[in-house]
């Protein structure tokens, strides 16, 4: 069994502890956040834009607790590491801990800046260890089967697809950092990058993006809303929107629909995934089971235990994501199409 140790206290903090718990290949041994609270068992004060099952109030009995996260790090009973800190820190301490012989699961984004991914990368490299890039949408059931349907080819090439993840502003983060875009990077950083990185994933690197946004509407300086155009030549035309603008009484939503030459896949939160075939027939597509948080550890646990780095999301591809966000912002800010190679 894998010994865990939990930087960080929000909502994935939480998600994450309540995940591993539930796993026979993993035990929480530590956990490190800055607010005393927290560390009592007292969870009330943690939100979140899905819904999260985990208790308010948890019994931290046997698990050590530390707010110099340093301490958890250099706590010879963990194993593992998971940050789960603000990304203005995920550097700081995936690398901290990668040097201290420990496998890291981290939070996406990789980092705020390309500078800080590859020092994360370069230090994987030289690691003991393991880095595992926490991209949720590549263990989520539904973009799973999306994949493997666009990988088989049985319905022909994809024409066109788009991609929708819209939420309410996240205002119940700890010191409301989510809206600070010097520590979160903003909705295109922290939101969008989920569909950035499928579209990567699904499609390969695009060649190039148009983007537009709104930038400062709620966060001072970050991008809070933005719509991309992907370029990759003939086909296919790849269209992405993510935004934390929508009103209070709108409910968190994640949508695609994929345009293959013989089907149209459609998925959207609470509905089946489904295939609309050429004949005419509408039919659920099959998933595999869980839910994109507890494939993603689980998937972890088992590469961590045979020694091995992931197979389906490596340090590099998530710093790609980070890449092609990077390209959208330069987009945003002068108005033309910006190169991605």
């Amino acid at each position: 069994m894998l010994k865990v140790g939990i930087i960080g206290l929000g909502f994935m903090g939480k998600m994450h502890f309540g995940v591993y718990g539930k796993n026979p290949k993993s035990k929480v041994v530590a956990i490190a956040d800055v607010d005393r609270k927290k560390l009592s068992g007292d969870w009330s004060s943690i939100g979140g834009n899905i819904g999260d099952p985990s208790a308010r109030n948890v019994d931290l009995s046997g698990i050590a607790t530390y707010q110099d996260a340093a301490r958890l790090v250099a706590d010879p009973n963990v194993d593992v590491v998971d940050v789960c800190v603000p990304p203005e820190s995920h550097a700081k301490w995936a690398i901290a801990a990668l040097k201290a012989g420990k496998s890291v699961v981290c939070e996406k984004p990789i980092a705020l800046s390309l500078k800080d991914a590859q020092r994360m990368v370069d230090a994987a490299d030289r690691a003991r260890g393991n880095l595992y890039i926490a991209q949720c949408l590549r263990f989520w059931p539904e973009y799973v089967a999306a994949k493997q349907i666009i990988d088989k080819g049985k319905y022909g090439k994809v024409n066109a697809a788009t991609f929708r993840r819209v939420s309410t502003a996240p205002i119940w983060s700890w010191q409301n950092w989510y809206l600070d875009s010097k520590r979160s990077g903003g909705a295109i950083t922290d939101l969008h990058i989920h569909d950035v990185d499928f579209i990567n994933w699904a499609f390969g690197l695009p060649k190039a993006v148009f983007a537009q946004g709104l930038v400062g509407a709620i966060s001072h300086i970050g991008i809070d809303e933005v719509f991309v155009n992907y370029i990759y030549g003939d086909r296919p035309a790849v269209f992405a929107e993510g935004s934390w603008m929508i009103g209070r009484t709108f409910p968190f939503s994640m949508t695609f629909c994929i345009e293959l030459e013989k089907a149209t896949l459609e998925m959207s939160v609470g509905k089946p995934l489904t295939l609309h075939t050429a004949r005419g027939k509408a039919q659920p597509v099959p998933l595999i089971a869980g839910d994109g948080y507890t494939n993603e550890i689980d998937h972890f646990l088992r590469c961590i235990q045979a020694g091995k780095p992931s197979s389906i999301i490596t340090p590099r591809q998530a710093m790609d994501a980070l890449r092609v966000i990077e390209a959208e912002k330069k987009s945003v800010a002068t108005g033309k199409v910006v190169a991605v190679r």
